[in-house]
């Protein structure tokens, strides 16, 4: 039988592409949606397409400790989608982990050295083996989906305390011992895709483009619905338990450049282009507000800014905790990034 699963942030420009794909995929699928939402048309409207597609909606909120144990305690696997609004929101999920641990049906699984081999680093070696019943598959996935945060402290703010949040949220959850699986996308496609790489344009472009940066730089852009299902592929795979897994499919990488070249081939026309120096965009997010500076600083530090190496810096994850999507599931067919340009047209 398939795992059941709870996502918290369901109504989400990310949560609502985990719901259904844990949907369409056939588990059980349960919806913590916070009461205020009825006030939404918008999410009223999303949550009556999850309970017609056979999704359970819980009302409720993260911080009703109690309300909180008695769902999870009725779900194999926890998938946060929370938003990143601040490093207060993100932090909030502390809340999620401590409900997990009080519900105690998502464990880790418990085994003695005879059970696993010795280089099974993400397995806790005891005697207990017998009175453990938890499922290899049961997990919580924390509201990732972005970009390698690992160098979140070299990014400028106010990324760096927002994504650094994050990175404490991973260690909360490797000292809680509960088992869990990390999700890094990279780039979203709805975001940047549409606005040719500019945050602070409104739309497609029609005669002119800002480029930021050189426009050399390259990223993995992928799709919101692309990253859900692998996201629920991995739920069900043993293979990524404790571990991050990476997007990283080589018809994806696109720069800026390659980016506004696709644009005007779509579009028929060239495009006025306006390049945008480091130093000009650091002062823009140093004078913007929320969220403009947050989006900008994630711009330049993934497309602009040069990326020290995690292994020359000896931080970071190490390879044993990373898996490839691509090579765990070589016959997922990801939209590319000209498929997606195809889609706006």
């Amino acid at each position: 039988m398939l795992s059941s699963i709870l996502v918290i942030g369901g109504t989400g420009m990310i949560g609502q592409h985990l719901v259904m794909a844990s949907i369409n995929a056939g588990h059980p699928t349960a919806v913590l949606v916070r009461p205020a939402s009825v006030h939404d048309p918008g999410k009223v409207r999303l949550v009556e397409n999850f309970k017609a597609d056979g999704a359970i909606i819980v009302y409720g909120d993260i911080d009703d400790h109690e309300g909180l144990v008695r769902v999870i305690k009725q779900s194999d696997v926890v998938i946060s989608a929370l938003g990143h609004t601040s490093p207060e929101e993100v932090e909030s999920q502390l809340k999620i982990v401590a409900a997990i641990q009080e519900a105690g049906n998502i464990r880790k699984i418990i085994a003695t050295g005879e059970d696993y081999p010795k280089d099974q680093g993400d397995v806790t070696l005891t005697t207990e083996f017998e009175e453990s019943n938890a499922n290899e598959n049961d997990r919580f996935l924390p509201s990732e989906y972005g970009c390698n945060v690992e160098l979140a402290e070299y990014m400028l703010e106010p990324a760096r305390s927002i994504l650094g949040a994050i990175l404490r949220v991973r260690e909360a959850l490797k000292v809680s011992g509960i088992p869990h699986t990390i999700i890094s996308s990279n780039w979203i496609q709805g975001f940047l895709l549409p606005r040719a790489g500019d945050p602070e344009a409104n739309g497609p472009p029609e005669t002119r483009v800002t480029i930021l940066g050189d426009g050399k730089k390259q990223v993995f852009f992928i799709n919101e619905k692309d990253m859900s299902a692998v996201t629920i592929k991995a739920v069900e795979d043993p293979r990524t338990l404790n571990k991050i897994v990476y997007m990283r499919p080589q018809e994806n990488l696109c720069s800026l450049n390659r980016l506004v070249s696709l644009w005007e081939n779509k579009l028929g026309n060239t495009l006025e282009k306006s390049y945008v120096s480091e130093e000009e965009i650091v002062k823009k997010i140093l004078e913007s507000s929320f969220p403009l500076n947050f989006q900008l600083a994630v711009v330049h530090w993934t497309l602009v800014a040069k990326e020290p190496k995690l292994r020359e810096k000896g931080i970071g994850a190490s390879a044993r905790d990373e898996v490839e999507a691509t090579e765990l599931y070589p016959d997922m067919k990801y939209i590319t990034v000209e498929e997606y340009l195809d889609s706006l047209m």
